[in-house]
């Protein structure tokens, strides 16, 4: 008779993403994960597989989080414009409230070039965030809420590069009005 699992298959996913997030893939050890979880070797691997399979479900946990939070930010939009506006601006909360960095930015600068499996799905997540930009975009250009000669679909892309920069402006220089300062920047450019 298989033996029931004795905790909580998601909260120690979740307990498994934050010490992913704290150290960086490469840094986590089985060793770390087997005491962080507090369970024991055998049954780390028989519910998360090795320690990429646990790092991937994690990753997806993250993705997934992150997809619902923009949509719920941009659902708080009184118009497409608003909607962007209000993503980019939930997302510098985000960045002066949380301690630790995007956990797909980490990973993008961690693992993407040397891991097939996880570029790929930072690529696809990015994708995903350009397609809501540029559909947000493209509507308030319908809207004359932005120029014209915007392209909505390199306006999307700029966007969503400059999230990282963000968080990079963060972390370097903790300095909160600069943060303000170069997203009222990232804002400005998008309307002129």
């Amino acid at each position: 008779m298989p033996r029931t699992k004795e905790f909580d298959y998601q909260e120690k996913l979740k307990v498994a993403r934050n010490l992913f997030w704290q150290k960086g893939y490469q840094a986590t050890t089985m060793n770390d994960l087997v005491d962080t979880l507090n369970i024991n070797r055998s049954s780390l691997y028989e519910s998360f597989g090795n320690k990429h399979a646990l790092f991937i479900d994690c990753l997806t946990n993250y993705i997934q989080e992150k997809k619902i939070t923009y949509q719920q930010s941009a659902a708080k939009g009184k118009s497409p414009l608003d909607a962007a506006i209000r993503i980019i601006k939930d997302i510098v909360k985000t960045i002066l409230i949380d301690t630790k960095t995007c956990l797909a930015i980490n990973s993008t600068f961690e693992l993407a070039r040397i891991d097939a499996e996880v570029a790929k799905m930072l690529k696809d997540q990015a994708l995903q965030s350009v397609d809501l930009f540029e559909k947000l975009f493209t509507e308030a250009k319908n809207k004359g809420e932005i120029p014209q000669d915007k392209d909505p679909k390199l306006l999307a892309f700029f966007v969503v590069s400059n999230f990282a920069s963000l968080w990079n402006a963060d972390l370097l220089f903790s300095d909160k009005k600069i943060l303000y300062q170069l997203t009222d920047f990232l804002i400005q450019t998008i309307r002129s």
